[in-house]
């Protein structure tokens, strides 16, 4: 039986023939085109110890796919990595598709099938609620547009932002969180980044923080994430531990000399729980930076406290 891996392929790109192939044992790799599509696939031979078969679990009647863990089949990604990044370089590759993927296990004869599915494909929950526009909210928009002022610009990198994280571009996603958080709490001392300790004479960044280390207890998966890397910086579960583990990560992220630290394009779900945290405050401090122009100077304090 054959494992094999297949992805979209975007780009500039002609292909003689619709289809190639090389080998480099133990990996074929095929790139074509298909209704007008190019994929790419890269595939080797497992028997049926192999960890890159999946599994179904049957829990209370509930059935459950378990994928092979990547781990598996880490190195035939590094190829298809490799591949993306020199085909940029030297062909009109823009990007292979990593999120959707096809997953195929392969019969070579009668006998040596031994999955429980020929395929799966695995993508990106990408349809959401809708929210409804009404002509009031338009209306309120435009009509306070003095009012709001400039808030359209740091609400500009809040935008972006969530696109990048909703197409998993985690790292981007938290840079451009964190230029949202900088227009508004920077240290005016330096003209750029956030003090770690800016939330001591910042109402809102201190409600904002405290309010985020609150909300990512429901979500378990991220609140253990966020302790084992407190922990690692001998840091609070506290505003001034989540604001400098924000900070420290701004900082890696500027670089680009360390491939394990610093920003890297094919590690991305390594930091999806940092881009959600950072999402959870930056949403604490639009709803606070939204409404602040229409409450009294006088009351502003009480409000950002709430």
């Amino acid at each position: 039986m054959r494992f094999e891996l297949q992805f979209k392929v975007y780009g500039n790109l002609k292909i003689i023939n619709h289809s190639i192939e090389i080998k480099q044992n133990p990996y074929v790799i095929r790139l074509f085109k298909e209704n007008n599509q190019f994929y790419i696939s890269i595939s080797k031979k497992i028997d049926s110890n192999s960890d890159c078969l999946p599994t179904l679990n049957n829990s209370n009647g509930i059935k459950e796919i378990i994928f092979p863990k990547e781990s598996s089949y880490s190195e035939m990604i590094e190829y298809i990595n490799h591949i993306e990044s020199f085909g940029a370089v030297d062909n009109k590759i823009e990007y292979i598709d990593k999120i959707d993927v096809e997953f195929k296990w392969i019969s070579e004869n009668k006998e040596d099938f031994f999955s429980p599915f020929t395929s799966i494909r695995r993508t990106l929950q990408t349809e959401q609620n809708l929210d409804i526009i009404s002509q009031d909210w338009l209306f309120q928009t435009v009509i306070h547009k003095r009012q709001l002022g400039e808030l359209f610009i740091p609400f500009s990198f809040f935008r972006d932002a969530k696109n990048m994280f909703n197409t998993a571009k985690y790292q981007t996603a938290f840079c451009t969180f964190y230029m949202m958080l900088e227009y508004f709490f920077h240290d005016e001392k330096r003209g750029w980044g956030i003090n770690n300790n800016a939330f001591k004479n910042n109402i809102c960044l201190q409600s904002c923080l405290n309010k985020t280390l609150n909300q990512i207890k429901l979500y378990s998966d991220h609140f253990i994430w966020l302790n084992e890397e407190l922990k690692l910086k001998k840091k609070k579960y506290d505003e001034e531990g989540l604001l400098t583990l924000i900070n420290l990560y701004r900082n890696d992220f500027s670089h680009a000399s360390n491939k394990s630290k610093n920003r890297n394009v094919f590690n991305e779900q390594r930091f999806f729980s940092l881009a959600f945290v950072t999402s959870v405050l930056c949403n604490f401090v639009v709803i606070k930076k939204r409404l602040a122009p229409f409450v009294s100077p006088s009351e502003l304090d009480e409000f950002y406290n709430r």
